[in-house]
């Protein structure tokens, strides 16, 4: 089983992290390059803005709507290295994971992006890889690949991480299905703290 596989099933079993375990770990076990600085690394300093960042979506457009889902999705990060954000999107269903099709309906999104801090020294990395042409070296694409893992697992780390908040806080949007990924990938976490 490719570890891109592995890790999507244990994103799927709500094991973010034994994932994030297993892809340092497996990173690890590659040529050591600057990709490796994500290794230990997570966005728990962005708990409180993505908290806040989700209560104003859901107060923006509660009284529009009956949420029944919240999709969020990173841009396309490996190649817009110079910004990494989120976006999110409000649905007035649920269709689970099974058949992706309908998150491409959602009824709104955010006005604003919410800016990804703290992996910039990634981001040059990310942009040293592409104008350089760097991808061009098997290996180095290897290890690139479950960097590029890591940071979505990382994502959904900080997700649960805001949705135990508003758990415990027992926010209006704590029991709403919050669906997370990056641009072009289909490791789509259900947020499950």
């Amino acid at each position: 089983m490719e570890i891109s596989d592995k890790l999507y099933q244990l994103v799927a079993e709500n094991e973010i992290d034994k994932a994030i375990e297993i892809a340092e770990n497996h990173l690890k076990s590659l040529q050591k390059t600057d990709f490796h600085k994500i290794i230990g690394k997570n966005l728990f300093h962005l708990t409180n803005n993505l908290t806040n960042y989700i209560s104003e979506f859901y107060d923006n457009y509660k009284n529009e709507f009956d949420f029944k889902a919240i999709y969020s999705e990173m841009n396309g990060f490996t190649i817009n290295y110079d910004l990494w954000f989120i976006d999110l999107f409000g649905f007035d269903k649920c269709e689970g994971l099974e058949d992706l099709d309908w998150l491409g309906d959602f009824d709104y999104s955010t006005e604003n992006s919410l800016k990804i801090t703290g992996f910039e020294d990634l981001q040059n990395v990310y942009q040293d890889y592409m104008e350089n042409e760097k991808y061009n070296d098997k290996e180095l694409e290897k290890v690139c690949e479950v960097c590029e893992l890591l940071i979505i697992l990382r994502l959904q780390e900080l997700f649960r991480e805001s949705k135990k908040i508003a758990i415990k806080e027992k926010l209006d949007w704590s029991e709403i299905p919050i669906f997370v990924t990056a641009h072009d990938y289909e490791m789509i976490y259900d947020v499950n703290p």
